[in-house]
């Protein structure tokens, strides 16, 4: 499951995005990369969407099931820093605001956000984790909602001070927006995106 259906974006946003990702080569079955994350970002009036998708070894420093009490604080730490994009990275332009946050650890967790799962029985669920650990290669994905005075005012993406979070060597970057769409990666040297 990828991380655009495992959020439920609008139809408009998935379709964009998707169309976006076929152009750009880019796909969930690719490569598996430490040290490398994508961020999917689709704006319309007043509504930013932004999906990261970063390996767990760069996040936690495993991709394994959380088994020990050392790894849930791991997961723990990662999830309330998640929580707080403006620790990660800033958008200029649009007055936009944090409203709402989903962080997505099912892949080394076996917790899902997925709220149907409660229902399967045992052997179900196992057989979920197992297959979402192959699919997403240990993904933590995390989606964040933001309401803006002006989306279309969106100017500017930026990582930093202290440069990538959690040691990232590079972002690629892909949106969709009102007035057109494309494709970024932004590293180490410039860890920005112009829209």
């Amino acid at each position: 499951m990828n991380a655009v259906n495992r959020f439920g974006l609008k139809p408009q946003y998935a379709v964009g995005l998707g169309a976006l990702l076929l152009c750009s080569g880019i796909t969930q079955a690719g490569p598996h990369v430490h040290g490398a994350a994508e961020l999917m970002l689709a704006a319309e009036g007043n509504r930013i969407e932004i999906i990261l998708n970063v390996p767990a070894m760069s996040v936690v420093g495993f991709e394994s099931q959380v088994v020990s009490a050392e790894q849930q604080q791991a997961v723990s730490d990662a999830d309330a820093l998640l929580r707080h994009p403006d620790q990660l990275f800033s958008l200029r332009g649009g007055q936009c605001v944090l409203e709402d946050t989903q962080v997505d650890f099912s892949a080394i967790t076996g917790v899902s956000l997925d709220t149907e799962e409660e229902h399967h029985t045992d052997h179900e669920h196992s057989t979920h984790e197992e297959a979402a650990v192959d699919e997403d290669h240990g993904d933590i994905a995390v989606k964040y909602h933001f309401n803006c005075d002006n989306s279309a005012a969106l100017e500017q993406l930026s990582f930093g001070p202290d440069g990538l979070p959690f040691d990232l060597e590079q972002i690629n970057i892909m949106w969709v927006t009102e007035l057109g769409q494309g494709g970024a990666e932004v590293s180490l040297t410039r860890p920005y995106v112009d829209f």
